[in-house]
């Protein structure tokens, strides 16, 4: 298992291919200025409910399958086109695709096999994906996406079927929070609640990130959307823990230590005045953020 000087391997799963960095982009860009590798995975092509001109395009019409199918094809290239731009302006390279359809989404042994395969090879000490039970785990494509890496990361500590890698044992787990995985959107979402345990202070490369949300112009994430996501959501996580910006985690499973944990920010900020708080958290993405 790695230690703190070691260099981490973090694969990050998502049902999308924007969920890719979207919900953690600027932790992943943390883990690269340090030396770590990072890879990233979506699971689905994300065209069919994620593109502007699919969705504007069948409004008021119906596409024989065999053009709608060529169609998703080519969105689905500029999408992945997209997501490789934004990855990269925060450092990370390594992405992948396994295409599947987001028509429906579900946990397949298809699915769990081929996560488990890439587990093997890429052989993260820490998994980053969806929060298993978000809005109940039922009919959502971010928790289905979850539940799989979970099933695919026990598979792996196996021996895959046909598969030469020998088997991984993943270190830890990180589900995104994200506002609709820690609010009830539904009946559904009433139990189970989880927490975010883990806070990560983004608020160096917000202004990087909200760049890479702005390559997604196939789903309209640039402009607006990319600046108000940044503050609704990274702003209001990092309000809460007393910093302009951050990326909030559910941590999988318990973590051992030999002393009790404190983060130096905690010791160094505890006894600080109100106003410098204040000057500290109520700043926006200025001046570095306009659009591109």
């Amino acid at each position: 298992m790695a230690t703190e000087q070691e260099k981490l391997r973090i694969l990050v799963i998502g049902a999308h291919p924007a969920d890719v960095f979207d919900n953690a982009g600027g932790t992943l860009a943390h883990h690269i200025a340090r030396g770590d590798t990072v890879t990233a995975l979506a699971l689905t092509q994300g065209a069919r409910i994620h593109d502007v001109v699919i969705s504007e395009g069948l409004r008021n019409r119906v596409l024989p399958a065999e053009e709608l199918d060529k169609l998703i094809e080519e969105r689905t290239r500029v999408k992945h086109g997209e997501v490789r731009e934004a990855c990269a302006i925060l450092g990370v390279t390594d992405v992948r695709f396994l295409t599947y359809t987001d028509a429906v989404m579900m946990v397949t042994e298809e699915l769990v096999e081929a996560t488990a395969r890439l587990i093997r090879e890429v052989r993260p000490h820490i998994v980053i994906t969806h929060y298993p039970y978000e809005n109940g785990g039922i009919a959502n494509q971010h928790a289905i996406t979850g539940q799989i890496s979970i099933f695919a990361i026990d598979a792996a500590g196996g021996v895959g079927r046909g598969d030469t890698h020998t088997p991984w044992r993943v270190a830890q787990v990180f589900f995104m929070a994200t506002p609709m995985g820690l609010h009830r959107a539904t009946i559904l979402g009433a139990e189970p609640i989880a927490h975010p345990d883990v806070y990560i202070d983004i608020t160096d490369v917000i202004v990087r990130k909200v760049q890479a949300l702005d390559c997604l112009k196939s789903q309209q994430y640039d402009g607006a959307y990319a600046r108000k996501r940044a503050e609704g959501i990274d702003g209001a996580f990092g309000r809460f823990l007393g910093v302009p910006y951050a990326e909030a985690f559910i941590s999988y499973r318990p973590q051992l230590y030999y002393h009790l944990p404190i983060g130096p920010w905690a010791v160094e900020r505890a006894n600080e005045m109100e106003g410098e708080k204040r000057a500290r958290t109520d700043v926006f993405l200025a001046p570095g953020a306009a659009r591109r």
